[in-house]
């Protein structure tokens, strides 16, 4: 079943580059980065889980320095203790992996004539995500298949570009839905949060 959601999700990733690529005024990026995430709720702190994070972006602009952006990415979440909170001959890692559609506005500034692109931006929207596939060895969980297939998550960041082609983006994306439905657990409140660091290429 993952097998063929995955499938799915890679054709509609290549229908939707090329779409995006034949029409005018879209803009189209491919991006790869890192994660760092926890979950609230799991009685552990810290953003000790990394994760990968890859996808497309597309923008549309707007007038006044507005665009509209949409991603489809492979984003991997989850929690780890630290080293300091790692106790002997245990584990309490849980990875969840999800292909996500984040749509948003990016603000821009700072353009710059000789390469017909902007510097600077900050950007705020919403994702939603689609759960594929969990790998845990905590024993806060009784069953992987409470945990919830989707989650909503709400986001904001920035952009540096260094050159019409390149640029680093970071944000800060926090759930407010729950993505554990078991009642009984001793984590009903159970919630992803986490940064996000990466680099994204402009076609």
């Amino acid at each position: 079943m993952c097998l063929k959601r995955g499938l799915c999700f890679v054709l509609l990733f290549g229908f939707y580059s090329n779409f995006c690529v034949a029409q005018r005024g879209f803009d189209l990026y491919l991006t790869a980065g890192m994660n760092a995430s926890q979950m609230q709720g799991d009685q552990l702190a810290g953003f000790h889980k990394p994760g990968l994070h890859a996808g497309l972006k597309t923008g549309f602009s707007l007038e006044n320095k507005w665009e509209l952006n949409l991603e489809l990415l492979y984003n991997q979440k989850g929690s780890r203790p630290s080293l300091a909170q790692s106790a002997p001959n245990t584990s309490q890692v849980t990875q969840l992996d999800y292909f996500e559609i984040p749509v948003y506005a990016t603000y821009n500034d700072w353009y710059i004539p000789e390469g017909d692109y902007y510097k600077v931006g900050i950007h705020m929207g919403l994702a939603y995500a689609y759960l594929f596939r969990v790998k845990t060895t905590s024993a806060l969980f009784g069953s992987q298949e409470n945990f919830k297939e989707y989650d909503v998550n709400a986001f904001a960041g920035f952009f540096f570009a260094f050159s019409p082609k390149w640029s680093l983006t970071v944000r800060y994306s926090n759930s407010f839905i729950r993505i554990y439905q078991d009642d009984f657990a001793p984590v009903p409140n159970l919630i992803n949060y986490l940064w996000t660091f990466r680099a994204d290429y402009h076609f």
